[in-house]
């Protein structure tokens, strides 16, 4: 399998009259849900897609709570996650305070089997009929 990509073009923030630059950007096929991993893996196990819908459904019910009591959640060689705050500078640490936090994000840290699985990965270049369309980021 491979992973399809198009060259997208971005001009340069700082020069805005250098010419574009084309970099690679990953084209997905659509989504996959959470019922299609059941089925694959109830077809690779002994349960059935029920067992590992109810499985998957407490596995997305846990995690987002043990990362808000301030945990990691390691997942084996698969990886981990952890929370990272979003938040504005201030000019002293004492002077950093819960109202400078905006939010918080999800930080995965793919593990020693995910990337050995990532390392893998074929690339193949699809046609892009909007390739001269500049990105200005």
């Amino acid at each position: 399998m491979s992973i399809n990509f198009k060259s997208i073009g971005r001009k340069n923030p700082r020069d805005r009259q250098a010419p574009a630059k084309y970099y690679a950007s990953i084209n997905t096929k659509g989504k996959r849900n959470i019922r299609f991993i059941a089925e694959e893996i109830a077809d690779r196990s002994s349960l059935n897609e029920m067992d590992i819908m109810s499985v998957i459904e407490g596995f997305l019910q846990i995690v987002p709570k043990t990362l808000l009591d301030g945990y990691t959640v390691d997942l084996g060689e698969f990886g981990n996650m952890g929370l990272t705050a979003k938040s504005e500078a201030v000019e002293k640490a004492e002077d950093l305070n819960a109202s400078h936090i905006n939010g918080v994000k999800v930080n995965f840290r793919p593990g020693k089997l995910f990337k050995d699985e990532l390392a893998s990965a074929k690339f193949e270049k699809i046609s892009n009929s909007q390739e001269s369309i500049i990105v200005s980021e």
